[in-house]
């Protein structure tokens, strides 16, 4: 037995809100918080037998009143959550209006740095290669020597400047989605948030 079969008793029990909550899509989620609260109303172990045993073994008017109780603190419970989760939305619609509104509004020198940026890099990486080929290919050792002393410089620089072209493509990208679609990536409160109102 888990929580959710103790949804249909806890209805007919005369508690809705619970029952409700227990037999709904996240009824495994909250089961093991909803049972949490009904068994300390009842005064018997958080398990699902034990409070299907009290449903059972408790008279109708004193397991009403209990379940009264129980329902009155899951509601305000909910409530709390509802309430934090309306914040959490409210906080994430001003970051994405905030992100639209820069991105309408175009980032100007940053925008044209970022294209000059990657066709400075792309055209760079040939030119790096066709001067080591002349290089290897001239016999030049003393150039040779020089070049692979500061190997590890190079490729530090590299890798560095390769990073963060990465970033702004991917940054890029973002801002192309927020300016087309109106609203940024949707993020984990929004997602915690839209199931709590679904429910």
């Amino acid at each position: 037995m888990d929580w959710k079969d103790l949804a249909g008793s806890l209805v007919k029990a005369g508690a809705p809100l619970i029952g409700g909550a227990l037999g709904g899509p996240l009824g495994a989620t909250v089961g093991t918080v909803v049972g949490r609260v009904v068994a300390d109303a009842l005064g018997v172990e958080a398990t699902p037998e034990a409070v299907d045993t009290a449903i059972k073994s408790t008279p109708p008017e004193v397991l009403q009143a209990k379940l009264s109780e129980a329902e009155a603190k899951w509601q305000a419970m909910a409530d709390i959550a509802k309430a934090q989760a309306e914040v959490g939305v409210q906080q994430e619609k001003s970051v994405n209006e905030a992100i639209i509104a820069e991105t309408a509004r175009g980032d100007g020198l940053l925008g044209k740095w970022r294209g000059f940026h990657a066709w400075e890099l792309t055209l760079e990486c040939p030119f790096w290669a066709a001067l080591f080929m002349y290089v290897i290919l001239t016999n030049n050792t003393a150039a040779l020597n020089a070049i692979v002393s500061m190997q590890p410089l190079i490729s530090t620089v590299i890798f560095a400047r390769f990073g963060v072209l990465g970033v702004h493509v991917w940054q890029g990208s973002n801002e192309r989605q927020a300016a087309l679609t109106g609203e940024a990536k949707p993020g984990l409160v929004s997602a915690i948030a839209k199931g709590i109102r679904n429910r």
